[in-house]
């Protein structure tokens, strides 16, 4: 199964896979399910981020729950 990966950089939570970014795809997939959740999210480069204020445990809840059955959520 694909891996993604959260870290916390320069105060915002940026999910990623092993290598490269999101596919354009799965960024709107998750930026719809941010809205229908009303996650608070920004794009900062063109990359969907999530603001660092949100706790490690939120974001790993939601993440696990979007990705399930699809990918595999980490901290780096």
């Amino acid at each position: 199964m694909p891996n993604r990966i959260v870290r916390l950089e320069e105060n915002l939570w940026r999910i990623r896979p092993d290598d490269g970014e999101l596919a354009p795809d799965e960024q709107k997939e998750l930026q719809a399910y941010f809205d229908e959740i009303r996650m608070p999210y920004r794009f900062e480069r063109g990359r969907l981020c999530v603001p660092g204020s949100v706790s490690w445990e939120s974001i790993y809840e939601t993440l696990q729950h979007f990705y399930e059955g699809r990918a595999d959520v980490f901290p780096f």
